[in-house]
């Protein structure tokens, strides 16, 4: 061991007399590696798959398949409520409105997810409700209320995708249940912007100031008259009860107003539009 020692300091000593990027500096370098590891010598690697047996074969599969179980936990409560929503409305209206729904459902609460992801958030996967609907859980405190209402109203643009493309499928296939799942679409978005409670309007509707809910109010009234839709009359209600309320926030979104009521034209004229072209089907 003394031998090694004195080998170790001599060519560390050799090492300081060549240039440190030379190809001699290098293979000193690897000599003088050679003999650390003579002096210490790294500890054997206990074969602990050995030792324990069967034990040792199972901890080991799982070490290497972890990713997958840690997958299917994580994403279990997903998997499970999706298949009980559709299990549910199969049961009550079919097997291809139950998928066109809950297919329309996941594209709104992906909407939800997909934003908050882009703001930098944590978000789960969707949790479905059967008979209820779904929700995104993230944590939303002390988020600027732009931000917030960008992510709330995400929902009803997905989900407005949902419907147009729903009803592409009925254009090209001629059946009447994607009809069906467009209009339901449309109305459950245009619901889904009523301005109070747990709906996706009332967060929305934090950012915007007196000017841009008044419009609100005046065009959900209008659109109600006009079409006899009774969904825009409850936007009109939820609206006037947050002017009166007065709870404006201190930087009001120009923009926002423009984009909810966009929104309320897009999913209010698809819901209308697809249930006055069910009613000529069915007349026929």
């Amino acid at each position: 061991m003394g031998q090694l020692h004195a080998a170790r300091e001599h060519w560390a000593a050799a090492l300081k007399f060549v240039p440190p990027d030379s190809a001699q500096a290098r293979a000193i370098a690897r000599e003088i590696a050679k003999l650390d590891e003579k002096l210490s010598p790294a500890p054997r690697k206990t074969d602990w798959k050995k030792r324990l047996g069967p034990l040792g074969v199972l901890i080991a599969a799982l070490a290497k398949y972890k990713t997958v179980a840690l997958l299917f936990l994580t994403k279990a409560k997903f998997l499970i409520s999706i298949l009980a929503f559709v299990g549910l409305y199969w049961s009550l209206f079919g097997k291809w409105f139950a998928i066109g729904l809950t297919a329309s459902v996941l594209m709104h609460e992906m909407g939800h997810y997909v934003m908050v992801r882009r703001f930098g958030f944590a978000a789960e996967l969707p949790m479905f409700l059967p008979g209820l609907g779904a929700y995104v859980k993230w944590n939303g405190a002390n988020v600027d209320p732009s931000v917030r209402a960008q992510i709330s109203l995400a929902g009803p643009l997905f989900g407005f995708i949902s419907g147009l493309i729903a009803y592409g499928l009925f254009l090209s296939t001629g059946h009447n249940v994607w009809l069906a799942v467009a209009q339901f679409a449309g109305w459950l978005n245009l619901l889904n912007l009523i301005p109070v409670s747990i709906f996706d309007g009332s967060s929305a509707m934090n950012a915007l100031g007196a000017q841009g809910r008044l419009a609100v109010l005046l065009i959900s009234l209008v659109l109600f008259f006009m079409l006899q839709e009774w969904v825009f009359l409850f936007v009109a209600l939820g609206t006037g009860y947050r002017i009166w309320k007065r709870d404006f926030p201190a930087e009001p979104r120009q923009g926002i107003a423009y984009y909810f009521i966009a929104l309320i034209l897009a999913n209010g004229f698809l819901s209308w539009y697809t249930l006055n072209q069910a009613r000529t089907l069915f007349a026929r």
